[in-house]
């Protein structure tokens, strides 16, 4: 399944809901799951569709993931539903199907509680690191690290990213994130995939010329990788992504290809980053655990910097393509990406 939240216009303001991306044919369509549950709901003669719905399927991601399995079961048999009955309404008639030109995908959760950037890939590690005059350090063999992260900026498909004032070296980075569904704590390994909703593009945009100095200082990045994230356009569930190592990966600028990797074995798996992570500490729905940088995956390490008004895609295949203008310095509004 994949997993949306998007932004519909009504004649009393914009709404947020909770979705799932359809295929057929080659086209794609978005589909309400509350109330695609409700309709199911309906026909089936339930006195309070609309209230049943609500507690099943939730409108709102973080609240659908912390709802757990029965929830994603529902949604599955929602789509079925739809499947049978394309022309299915709402209750009172709301729409359940829309065109991709009818609705704003939105970061699939646009505040999440807390992103951790890990560094999965050692290729990708030395190399960077070696640019910097870093070495990598030994307990990241012994270990999975990371850096905490803001979540203030998420940015959605089709946003235009700010240049920010303080670098002339801005990056893109070939990243993948999974996204925690059920909470938990002191998790082992062998049960984190249990907890883990899915996974989806994330795209940490660097400040290359800030990081080094900033990582020179053994505290982490904080400017140069903290003030916008892409995330999205969808979160995929594991049972249709298949091994994370496989994905297909691609970047393109204006059009024009300048990398493409399949990501291989991580270092460090996510249900080793999810376990470490929760040792005496919460996990939360909707944390994002960062898979770091894939192997020869930004333009630090080919070479190539972006520049204002470039058009960035990131396109992981099943993941889908995040597109995102790079704007001048300030410039933070919505574009058309066909």
């Amino acid at each position: 399944m994949k997993l949306i939240t998007f932004e519909v216009t009504t004649p009393v303001g914009p709404f947020t809901r909770l979705g799932a991306v359809i295929e057929s044919g080659g086209e794609i369509a978005y589909a309400d799951l509350n109330f695609a549950l409700a309709a199911s709901l309906a026909k089936e003669g339930s006195p309070r569709p609309q209230e049943m719905a609500g507690a099943i399927i939730p409108a709102e991601m973080l609240a659908f993931a912390a709802a757990g399995e029965s929830s994603l079961e529902a949604a599955a048999e929602s789509l079925e539903f739809l499947h049978d009955t394309p022309e299915a309404e709402g209750p009172r008639g709301e729409q359940i199907l829309y065109r991709p030109d009818e609705v704003r995908l939105l970061p699939p959760i646009p505040r999440p509680p807390l992103i951790r950037g890990f560094a999965g890939f050692e290729r990708h590690l030395k190399a960077t690191f070696e640019k910097m005059g870093l070495e990598i350090p030994d307990t990241w063999y012994e270990r999975p690290l990371c850096f905490k992260s803001s979540c203030a900026h998420m940015a959605g498909p089709g946003e235009i990213i700010p240049w920010p004032s303080f670098t002339e070296r801005m990056d893109f980075e070939l990243e993948f994130c999974a996204v925690v569904g059920k909470p938990g704590r002191d998790i082992s390994e062998e049960d984190a995939g249990s907890h883990i909703l899915g996974y989806a593009i994330l795209n940490d945009w660097s400040a290359r010329d800030v990081q080094t100095g900033e990582m020179a200082m053994s505290t982490g990045p904080y400017k140069s990788k903290d003030w916008c994230w892409s995330f999205g356009p969808w979160i995929v569930t594991p049972d249709e992504l298949g091994p994370p190592s496989e994905i297909p990966m691609a970047a393109r600028v204006n059009g024009e290809t300048w990398i493409e990797a399949t990501p291989g074995e991580m270092y460090w798996t996510f249900e080793q980053m999810l376990s470490y992570s929760s040792r005496d500490e919460n996990m939360l729905t909707g944390d994002l655990l960062g898979s770091g940088t894939v192997p020869g995956g930004c333009g630090m390490e080919i070479e190539r910097w972006i520049q204002p008004g470039d058009l960035v895609e990131i396109d992981m295949g099943p993941l889908g393509v995040m597109a995102n203008r790079i704007g001048e310095k300030g410039e933070r509004k919505p574009f058309t990406y066909k």
